[in-house]
């Protein structure tokens, strides 16, 4: 239904999130963090990944722990990644994860999109989460 007065909204800048860590799972400081359907932190190449969420802020171990044991704090500012391929001429294209930190610009085998380049300059290739 169409508004008829104005709505209040609760916002937040969207840059960071905390997720619960799937059970048996250690998520490494600065690589790239998914989830799956329950909402559960994985790497990428994780069988039940379904989406990537950004880059993990600090290592999340919890390789003894059960399912949310602990938490990831993930971040979705732009990341400098390697990807040695990529020019300038690539700006705004489909990044994909092979894994945690390999990052491909083709979709070789269903990998999850990582993000898109945000630019390319003199400090290396730069990822804008999506």
């Amino acid at each position: 239904m169409a508004a008829t007065n104005d709505i209040e909204r609760v916002t937040r800048d969207g840059r960071r999130a905390a997720f619960p860590v799937k059970a048996a799972t250690l998520i490494y400081g600065g690589t790239q963090v998914a989830v799956t359907a329950a909402g559960l932190a994985v790497k990428p190449d994780h069988a039940d990944a379904v989406a990537i969420v950004g880059w993990a802020r600090e290592r999340a171990d919890n390789s003894a722990g059960g399912d949310g044991a602990i938490r990831v704090d993930v971040s979705k500012e732009m990341l400098r990644i390697p990807l040695a391929a990529a020019t300038a001429a690539n700006t705004g294209d489909p990044v994909y994860a092979a894994d945690d930190a390999t990052y491909q610009l083709t979709n070789v085998s269903d990998e999850l999109q990582a993000g898109t380049i945000g630019f390319v300059d003199e400090d290396g290739v730069w990822l804008k989460a999506l």
